[in-house]
């Protein structure tokens, strides 16, 4: 009994011995590398609420205020394909004394693609009696090829790291044994930038409106990147 205790012993032993070797021949950093990059938005989306309306007896159809929409986009330069409807709805409403009349309501939503027709869109709005607008989104359109360039430019920041870290004290950076992407929950904030000053959207457009020459300024769009990378040392 004693000869089996003491086998298992050597056995363990011997265990604990080959795994402390192998941690000291197997020598490893760990580093986060981090990448930053902000980008003006390219991309703005608009929600847009038509609403049917008597006009000196003469009904006021969605299709005449879509196309009358559609001629004040054609005047800024914004192409009719950007716009596109996405409901339709109707209503009873109250035309007159004793009149009442099924009214249609249609959203649509447009993108615009340069900041500065803004204040031009919203005048047309104004024009043409439409006040029912909200900016949704502002985003850019080659977002997600910027991401991959932030996290290559993530990792490279930590093989960099590693590099000079280990160089300080006369060693070389090995192969990658794991690497990693952290979470970074910012990333996900370029679906809701608005205004520069996280306004709502209904003084976000009363500013937009009262803008005279002043450029209107959205806020950037902030791409953080994060990469875990273990390497073994030479």
């Amino acid at each position: 009994m004693k000869y089996y205790k003491l086998i298992i012993l050597l056995l363990f032993t011997s265990v604990i011995f080959s795994q402390s070797n192998s941690i000291i021949e197997n020598p490893f950093i760990e580093v986060v590398g981090k990448s930053e990059k902000e980008i003006i938005p390219d991309e703005i989306y608009i929600d847009i609420l038509i609403r049917e309306r008597i006009v000196r007896g003469k009904k006021q159809t969605i299709d005449i205020l879509e196309n009358q929409l559609k001629n004040e986009l054609k005047k800024i330069k914004i192409p009719e394909s950007n716009l596109s409807i996405s409901d339709v709805n109707a209503f009873l409403a109250k035309t007159g004394w004793w009149k009442e009349e099924v009214l249609s309501t249609a959203n649509y939503t447009l993108k615009v693609n340069d900041v500065d027709k803004l204040k031009k869109l919203f005048n047309q709005f104004d024009k043409l009696k439409i006040s029912e607008v909200n900016i949704t989104k502002a985003t850019h359109s080659n977002i997600e090829t910027i991401k991959k360039e932030n996290r290559i430019a993530a990792i490279k920041a930590a093989k960099e790291k590693a590099d000079y870290l280990l160089t300080s004290i006369g060693q070389k950076t090995g192969k990658p044994i794991k690497i990693n992407e952290l979470n970074n929950n910012n990333n996900n904030n370029h679906q809701n930038y608005v205004m520069a000053n996280n306004m709502n959207n209904n003084y976000a457009m009363s500013k937009i409106r009262g803008i005279k020459n002043e450029t209107i300024q959205f806020q950037k769009i902030k791409i953080t990147s994060s990469i875990y990378a273990k390497f073994s040392i030479k």
